[in-house]
């Protein structure tokens, strides 16, 4: 089976791909039919040429495109030009910009309400709920009026009779 998909060239830390058709059996940066691209993610914004003629080619053929590389050829117009859809229109450079930056999306989930308008979720302190069960356990074993000593002998005796635990 053919595949494109992405082959990793570049620097330590520094990556770049070429977007190439290759056999799948072949390794990630092993021998390849074509190159029909590159992809430079580094670059802000990140720099995508697919050559779209060669693209459709393939696909044509049967070539099946990785997910990243199916982003890809959406972003650059050849899957629409492949599948007859019409392309979707560039982003703006202040898009671009806005999408990348990490502070930007976390700002964009505070301003998207999840519940619904004007209710607000109730919190819940988790951790505080789990600590007051667990002494509620233990005061109930020590509210039985028997004293911590006869409680230990009492389990010594339970735990020798049921076979489950094994003792030092």
């Amino acid at each position: 089976m053919v595949k494109i998909r992405l082959m990793r060239v570049g620097k330590t830390k520094q990556p770049s791909y070429r977007v190439v058709v290759a056999d799948s059996r072949s390794p990630r940066d092993g021998r390849i039919i074509e190159a029909i691209g590159h992809y430079h993610p580094r670059q802000d914004p990140s720099e995508i040429v697919i050559k779209s003629d060669r693209a459709v080619y393939w696909l044509g053929k049967g070539a099946q495109p990785s997910n990243t590389v199916k982003n890809l050829m959406r972003i650059s117009g050849a899957w629409a030009e492949f599948t007859g859809e019409t392309p979707p229109a560039p982003p703006t450079q202040e898009e671009v910009r806005k999408r990348a930056t990490a502070a930007a999306s976390v700002s964009e989930a505070d301003e998207t309400p999840e519940s619904p308008a004007g209710e607000e979720p109730a919190e819940v302190p988790e951790a505080a709920d789990q600590a007051d069960a667990a002494p509620e356990a233990d005061d109930t074993d020590s509210d039985s009026g028997d004293s911590d000593s006869s409680d230990s002998d009492s389990n010594d005796s339970d735990s020798s009779s049921s076979g489950n635990e094994v003792k030092p």
